[in-house]
């Protein structure tokens, strides 16, 4: 059995209500390696499915193992619009993965692709905010670079807006550091 499968069966044990949460996320750290889950995420692009895309990701963030192995698959599948995952891949990419001026352009792109179901006003603008943050949070000068360059280019004032304040706030502030864990120091911003 694949991993993907592995996966998916324990998902659809609790989404049938057949076990509990706890029992869930029980079974999968019993089945589910870190480099097991690093083999899923890498899956992910060729399988093209939203359940299991989202099963998968639940599973990174339920037993803590996206590391930077998974950073590049990430940029290919945040471009994809197959799935529903749009906002947990931009969040990784906001706290973990904030070390490669690599993330810059897949965000910058991300913008200009913002998913089918995430184009109504009421989500959009979360979401291109969460990228702005995103871009704001990688390495500088280029993440500050970019943003001022969107600022300046791009037509839509929300996005203009979200970018200048953005830009203000990191040369105000610095850039904050995560923790190698995916959190924030406490000690910055």
């Amino acid at each position: 059995m694949d991993i993907l499968s592995i996966i998916a069966g324990i998902f659809d044990l609790y989404y049938s209500k057949r076990i509990a949460k706890d029992e869930r996320n029980l079974l999968l750290k019993e089945r589910v390696t870190s480099e097991m889950f690093d083999t899923a995420v890498r899956l992910l692009l060729n399988r093209k499915e939203i359940e299991i895309t989202q099963d998968v990701i639940l599973t990174g963030f339920l037993l803590n193992y996206f590391s930077m192995s998974n950073e590049n698959p990430m940029r290919s599948l945040l471009l994809e619009d197959f799935h529903n995952s749009h906002e947990d891949i931009v969040s990784l990419f906001q706290t973990l993965w904030n070390e490669s001026i690599e993330n810059i352009p897949v965000l910058l792109k991300a913008l200009e692709k913002v998913p089918s179901y995430l184009q109504d006003r009421n989500f959009r603008y979360p979401y291109i905010r969460n990228l702005v943050y995103a871009i704001g949070a990688q390495p500088q000068p280029e993440s500050l670079l970019a943003l001022e360059k969107l600022a300046s280019e791009t037509e839509d004032e929300v996005i203009k807006d979200l970018s200048l304040r953005q830009v203000e706030k990191r040369k105000l502030l610095g850039r904050w550091e995560s923790d190698g864990q995916g959190n924030l120091d406490s000690n910055k911003t």
